[in-house]
């Protein structure tokens, strides 16, 4: 088994069982020169010695392999500066997307390379009401079958890369002369089958040597299938029961429907004091019961409460797939012409509880109220004969004539998100020497194109219209006349398809300037422009205006670009062998929000071979992005109630909606 065996097989060792087979052919790669030049990230100098001023974290392949890693995102979960990122496994916020967050200042302040260079950042500025992935790079993105290592800077380096690298910087690098061939291919399940099974391959191969040959051609594709894990196999919310005090995670809309006029369920019911064939009782599986005081009759109030955490999956159905290439070709012996392109894929579904719904889930209107759900008392499943023989009066209800509700669709099934997040990316440029400098200048475009459909989703206004014909019964199951008011109720099909592009020209060029105690002072200038372009819209006119009950609230449109342009200047200056000093400065332009300069000074001393010390001061700033600037505004949902201590106290104290 060669060493890329490793990677699966770890995986099918944490899963429970596995099974790998691997092949390879003729694996060869170049050993480096012992004192080459080397590009190192957070610097545009090149230097023989990798260890810069800057903390830089190395991950080598080796390092993935042994850790076992199956998709990006798994890389980065060993850095702790990384602690903070956002993952596209869970359900109802992420949406698909994993995003880096170095030190937890947000994933729009956190630059992500690819070669050093960038790519599109996710196309969807707003999921679930969560704006972590707005102008921030999707991970899934990232080729993992062609990474040689990744560098993680663990500092600001605006004064390198750019606003967006405030947080930090992330590159990753693909191999450059790989030889040879070879395949791995991994299964693994869990010990109980219970779902949570992965597959997947990874190949590789590559020919040519660029010092014998003048030429090196790459050629990687990985493909993973990990199985979703629902809920209530795993039971993890259970452990409830195992806290003194605590409750299962549980909401007041619960299948079957309550009575908010009278504060109970009907359903409760069923089999003690009721035997009607229209109620269904409180599933034990998806519902708990609570007693809230007494009724005028002497019977306990009894409520179904939705234990919503037993519907959702609490791993989605994914399918990640990417291609990547990469071909180098030795013009001269002092240049490289080079082309890259890769295409990544990331199929997510995720299900999430059954439409919750009751009038504090409704949108809210222009003028602040939101609509009620309401079904008539002439409908033939108004349990008015329960009510009645609970002591209550049919006429103490807030909307004459109508019983006030709040339901789980869970006969309209599971919310399921079905995203497809694709990224392409092509790169060609040159880099060498010419006259004594150090040279490397690429056109790169990126696109990522974002698709999102969703299944068992409930139109807030056909609901409520079906409801008031009197023949959708909220409390159990539904006719043929129900179920098909039901299904035209739903809201359901693709939702939203949305684009961000990106077009970048960059040149740099670096040398040793002039002789120190400490080596070659080295100098570097280098110019980025680039555009940003996003198409952001929903293709439902109902989803766009947050018309879908339990969604993330309106989708606004949003269509912009913008160029940014950028000056910088680098000067390394080793003072003695032991202190090195370095300066940087960047000049961006952006053409929707002016002009601002971010500099950076860094030091190191190393006073032993054992001791290494390190301090930088900088200045840097992150600009706003086009959805930052350009989104319209939008209503949001909550889980939970909370008052804006900036809205004016009247609305507060009238208790109004907005």
């Amino acid at each position: 088994m060669n060493k890329m065996g490793k990677v699966p097989h770890a995986v099918a060792r944490a899963l429970g069982t596995g099974v790998v087979f691997s092949i390879a052919a003729m694996p060869v790669a170049a050993q480096q020169v012992t004192h080459e030049r080397v590009e190192v990230t957070g610097s545009n100098i090149k230097r023989i010695e990798g260890e810069s001023a800057l903390p830089v974290t190395i991950i080598t392949r080796g390092d993935i392999e042994r850790m076992g890693a199956t998709k990006t995102e798994d890389i980065l979960k060993r850095i702790t500066a990384s602690t903070a990122m956002y993952s596209d496994t869970t359900q109802g916020v992420g949406y698909a997307v994993s995003n880096a967050n170095l030190r937890g200042i947000g994933a729009s302040s956190t630059l992500v390379l690819l070669n050093g260079r960038r790519l599109a950042n996710h196309a969807f500025g707003s999921v679930g009401g969560f704006n972590a992935s707005a102008n921030a790079v999707d991970l899934n993105s990232i080729p993992l079958s062609a990474i040689e290592r990744v560098e993680v800077l663990r500092d600001g380096a605006s004064a390198v890369y750019g606003t967006d690298a405030v947080g930090g910087v992330i590159n990753f690098i693909t191999r450059t002369d790989y030889r040879g061939g070879e395949a791995s291919f991994m299964y693994g399940n869990t010990q109980d089958d219970i779902g949570g099974s992965e597959q997947g391959v990874q190949v590789a191969f590559g020919m040519g040597d660029p010092a014998k040959d003048r030429y090196n051609l790459l050629l990687t594709g990985h493909f993973q299938y990990n199985e979703h894990v629902k809920a209530i196999d795993q039971q993890l919310y259970a452990r409830a029961n195992n806290i003194e005090g605590a409750t299962y995670p549980t909401s007041f809309r619960a299948y079957p429907g309550r009575l908010m006029d009278f504060g109970f369920s009907p359903g409760a019911y069923v089999g003690t004091l009721t035997n009607n064939s229209t109620l269904a009782p409180c599933d034990p599986a998806f519902t708990t019961l609570q007693v809230a005081g007494t009724t005028p009759s002497g019977d306990p109030a009894i409520r179904c409460r939705g234990i919503y955490a037993a519907y959702l999956d609490n791993l989605p159905d994914s399918h990640k797939t990417d291609v990547f290439g990469r071909f180098t070709y030795e013009v001269s012996p002092s240049s490289q012409f080079f082309f890259e392109g890769s295409f990544a894929r990331n199929h997510n579904i995720g299900r999430i509880a059954p439409v919750p719904i009751d009038q504090t889930a409704a949108h809210i209107r222009p003028d602040g109220t939101q609509p009620n759900i309401l079904l008539p008392l002439t409908s033939r499943y108004a349990p008015t004969a329960l009510i009645q023989q609970l002591g209550f009066n049919l006429g103490d209800v807030g909307t004459p004539g109508f019983l006030e509700i709040a339901v789980r669709s869970a006969d309209a099934g599971n919310r399921i998100n079905d995203i497809t997040a694709d990224q392409t990316r092509f790169s060609s440029g040159f880099k060498g020497t010419v006259a004594g400098w150090d040279y490397d200048t690429a056109l790169t475009y990126a696109q990522a194109s974002d698709k999102l459909s969703v299944t068992g989703y409930i139109q807030e206004q056909r609901y409520i219209a079906a409801l008031a014909t009197g023949n959708l019964n909220p409390f159990g199951p539904n006719d043929a006349v129900g179920q098909a008011l039901l299904d035209g109720a739903k809201m359901e099909g693709d939702m939203r398809k949305s684009t961000s592009t990106m077009t970048e020209v960059d040149g740099k060029l670096s040398r040793d300037v002039f002789a120190m105690a400490g080596g070659a002072a080295a100098v570097a200038f280098g110019v980025d422009f680039r555009r940003e372009e996003i198409d952001d819209k929903a293709v439902n006119a109902d989803y766009g205006a947050g018309l879908h009950i339990g969604g993330e609230g309106t989708v606004p449109n949003t269509q912009a670009s913008r160029n940014v342009g950028a000056l910088f200047a680098e000067l390394n200056l080793p003072f003695t062998k032991e202190l090195e000093v370095t300066g940087a400065v960047r000049y961006d332009h952006y053409s929707d929000v002016g002009s601002k300069a971010s500099p950076q000074v860094r030091a190191r001393w190393t006073p032993s071979k054992q001791v290494l010390l390190r301090a930088s001061a900088g200045k840097g700033f992150r600009a706003p992005s086009l959805w930052d600037l350009h989104s319209p505004p939008a209503f949001g949902n909550s889980a939970n109630a909370v008052t804006d201590p900036g809205c004016p106290p009247q609305l507060i104290a009238d208790e109004d909606a907005r």
